[in-house]
Order: structure tokens, then sequence, then C-alpha cells
């Protein structure tokens, strides 16, 4: 029986290193001080995983403007959904020899791309193995629960689309390549989410800016049934439970201490004060203070916004440019521009930090009440990504962009029911290794991190600066071969 996502937060809320530690008469483990030895800045990557929650529509986000009329014949005349032609930020895409429109919201992530630091991934989602649309509608390899929010969120964050799974890629990732650094390398802007979740990886959950980083953690002295559990610890120190309770608590401490020790950083940049921008800006703290916390050299991030699920209402005022939807790509495009441009100019570090989009999975071409100020977009599944930073090798897709045609050779819906359902031709764990091999994680290591990756030949997409020096793709790509036997 698969995990839902509610048991799972409930399984895993004492494993993390939550924002309140409930300490009593511990006053000496105040004494541990982590500030021992600095990282070396040069050897430092983070990733950000930017989670879109509620499924969002790619087809609205990334639109054919070449051929447009594909576009406008299924979103417009008289539709309601397709953004004007002459409102989009036309982009030249290399690979597929045509231009493409983005959203009129993503005025600061367009700018991004004409500099080559945003990259797309076209038409990714969720795979076990490579799949046909004969094989889809066969139900051959098809993953579990399609279209399910919650299973579909668990996918995305596990990257493991037979159903259960007990840990997530981020987690997992930090569990294999942590090496000796004590500082927890997963950091959570957004709660507990099973993407943090590995093995023996603890994540830190801290709430978001105006939030001090050096306030994060609170200690919270009137809770005496504490004292009985580090009494039972002494006496019985083989009972696990309460063993991993004990580190917990010490874990906690240390982490406050090394944050009052710190302080809480400035920052110039200028951050929008929302939701999702405070999220990103605690991030861009916890980056630079790392070369002051002993042996931080990896850092893994991860913060979301909501409210993609976009049924209906999915426009205001008959207007597709406004509404919900292109008011949650505002936050998103003003909140990643603003990090970008702190970390790059600010802290120095663009080429050593990349931030990607997840999200639940795209949706449906055709809408739902059309013609109507109600309208919106139901479940899908392929989706569109895009990937942010100094090392992303940018301005340009990845990945086949799929045929806008209702009932075609992409679309898994069909005859008269077919709403473009679009077929992923790019897999998540494609996507998810080539980022995890840039953070250095070793190509063997790869099916542990990722557990269906030895069904895709290619591993690799190349969106990502080789991390050691330039590599000519073929030996790279050989290279992968060999370590996963293929």
């Amino acid at each position: 029986m698969a995990q839902t996502r509610r048991e799972f937060l409930r399984n895993t809320a004492c494993g993390t290193l939550a924002a309140t530690a409930m300490v009593r008469g511990m006053d000496k483990m105040f004494l541990v001080n982590a500030l021992a030895k600095p990282a070396d800045p040069t050897d430092y990557k983070a990733l950000v995983c930017v989670f879109l929650f509620g499924g969002n529509d790619a087809n609205n986000v990334v639109i054919p403007y070449t051929d447009y009329p594909q576009y406008d014949a299924i979103r417009g005349q008289g539709v309601g959904l397709a953004i004007p032609q002459d409102r989009l930020f036309r982009i030249t895409v290399p690979s597929h020899q045509k231009d493409f429109g983005l959203h009129p919201s993503l005025s600061g992530l367009a700018n991004l791309w004409s500099q080559g630091k945003v990259a797309i991934l076209a038409n990714t989602g969720n795979l076990i193995r490579p799949i046909s649309r004969a094989e889809y509608e066969s139900n051959v390899g098809r993953p579990y629960q399609l279209f399910s929010h919650s299973d579909q969120v668990t996918a995305n964050q596990t990257s493991y689309g037979q159903g259960h799974a007990t840990s997530g890629w981020g987690g997992a990732l930090a569990d294999r390549i942590h090496g000796s650094q004590t500082f927890p390398v997963v950091t959570s802007i957004n709660g507990v989410q099973m993407f943090n979740a590995g093995v023996v990886t603890r994540p830190l959950i801290i709430g978001a800016a105006p939030t001090r980083l050096d306030q994060v953690l609170n200690v919270t002295r009137n809770y005496p049934e504490l004292s009985q559990i580090v009494n039972i610890e002494r006496a019985d120190g083989t009972r696990t439970i309460v063993a991993n309770s004990g580190s917990l608590i010490f874990d906690a401490l240390t982490i406050l201490q090394t944050l009052r020790d710190i302080g809480d950083p400035t920052l110039t940049t200028t951050f929008p004060n929302t939701g999702f921008a405070n999220q990103l800006k605690q991030v861009a703290k916890m980056i630079k203070i790392a070369p002051q916390i002993g042996g931080v050299q990896r850092q893994i991030f991860f913060v979301a916004i909501g409210g993609f699920d976009t049924h209906n209402n999915q426009v205001a005022g008959g207007d597709p440019t406004s509404g919900q939807h292109a008011n949650l790509w505002t936050q998103v495009d003003q909140g990643l521009t603003a990090f970008y441009n702190c970390i790059d100019g600010e802290l120095g570090l663009a080429s050593q930090v990349t931030a990607f989009t997840m999200s639940d999975f795209s949706r449906t071409l055709k809408p739902n009440d059309p013609g109507t100020p109600q309208v919106g977009t139901d479940h899908a599944w392929g989706s569109h990504h895009l990937v942010v930073g100094g090392a992303v090798n940018g301005g340009d897709f990845y990945g086949t962009f799929p045929q806008f045609t209702l009932g075609g050779d992409d679309d898994v819906d069909n005859g008269t029911g077919a709403r473009g359902r679009f077929l992923p031709t790019t897999s998540l764990d494609q996507y998810g290794a080539t980022l995890a091999l840039w953070y250095g994680l070793n190509p063997s290591d790869l099916p542990l991190v990722f557990p269906n990756i030895n069904n895709y030949s290619t591993v690799d997409l190349g969106f990502m600066q080789p991390p050691m020096g330039p590599v000519a793709a073929n030996g790279r790509r050989s290279l992968l071969r060999r370590a996963l036997g293929l």
C-alpha cells in the first residue's frame, strides 16, 4: 500500500531538525561549537529545488512562437486561455531551430535566458522507463497513479514512479555526498517534505525571512518529559528511538549555537516582499554564512509556492495575461531573478548555485469551460521545467517539445476526448541525475539515488557544465556508461 503524504509527514517529523528544539537542564550542550574550520569556498555547491504545488500549466509558460497558430487554435479562438503572441517574450531555441515565447510574467527570467543562465527541460515527467503511447494504452510500464496530486508530488520528489518510496532524491543525494560535513546538507524553508528525507540525512527545517537566521531555532525549557528521555537514554543506550531523540536534541542545539555565533547576515540585494521570495532570501543567507561554518561544502535547499491547481479561474476578466496563474509566475519570476542577482552580483557564487523547478505535473492543453470567465485546465503529465544558474548551459531546450495536436502521437488521450495530456519524452531520473552529477555525485552511485536511471541510454542531458573542467561530450558519456554498467 502506498504511503500517503500525511503518513509520511507524521512518520518523519521526528527525524528532522525542526524549528523548535525542546530542552531542559542541558546548558552544557551550548558549549558545542561547530565553527571549527572554514570550508574551501572553491569546492562549494548548492542545489535549490523550487516546487510548484498544484500542477503548473506549463503550456502557458513556454509557448510555440513559430508554430503559434497550433497553440492559438486550441487555447485561443474564443476559448480565452491563449496568451497573445505580441505579449510573449520571444526566444530563439537552437536545438529546435524555432522560436518560442515565454509568459509575459517572466520578464526577469527572459533576461537571464538571453544571458545563457536559464535552460528549459521540455516535456519532462515521471517515468519508470521510456514508454510509447501504445504501451501506455496497454498499461505496460505506466507509472503509478498518474494525474493524482499526492502521488505525483511524491513521484517528483523521490524520482520513483512505482509507488511507495522511503526517501526523497534530495535526501538520498545528501546521504551519498555529505562526507565529513556535520552541519545539515539539506535545509527546507517549506516544512517537512519527502524530497528532503534520506536514510541518514536529517534535514534542517527553518522559517522564511524576515525571521532572523539566528532566531530560526527556538528553545523551550518547560518540557519536563525530556529530562525523563535523557535519563532513560543514560540507563539504556541500546534503545534506538531514545538514542536518536537525544541525538536530535544535541544536533539542534549545536546548530542553534552555530547560528547564534554567526548572527543574522545582511544582504544588499532587494528581494520582493512575498512569501516565496522570502524563502529564497533565507536560502541566500544560508549560502552566505556557509564559509563560516566548519566543513560546509554542499547544501541542498527546498522552497515552494502553491496554488497551481487551476481547474478554473486561471485568468481574470477574460485577460489570459492576468489572474491566478500569471500572478503566481510573477512571484516566481521576481523571486528567482532577485535570488540569482544576489548569488551572482553580491555573493559571487553564480557558477556554484543552481535552482530548478518541479511540479506535480503539467495541465491539459485543451481547457475546461472554454469561453467562460471560469476557464481553466485539468491534470496532465509531461511538463516544462526551468533551471537557473551560472553553471547552466542556458539559452536552449533539453528534450523534445511536444506537438500541439489533440489525439496526436504525443497525446495519451485519444478520440473525441483527447485533451493534450503529453507523454513525457524526458524522465525525472535524467533531469535529477544531470543535476546530481554536476553536484558531485559519483556516477556509480546514481542508481542509489535514482532507482530507474539504468533504464535510460542517456543519463547526462548536458544542460549543466561539466563539474571538473571541460570534458568532451562523448568521453563524458562513455565514462557514465561504464560506471553504470551500460
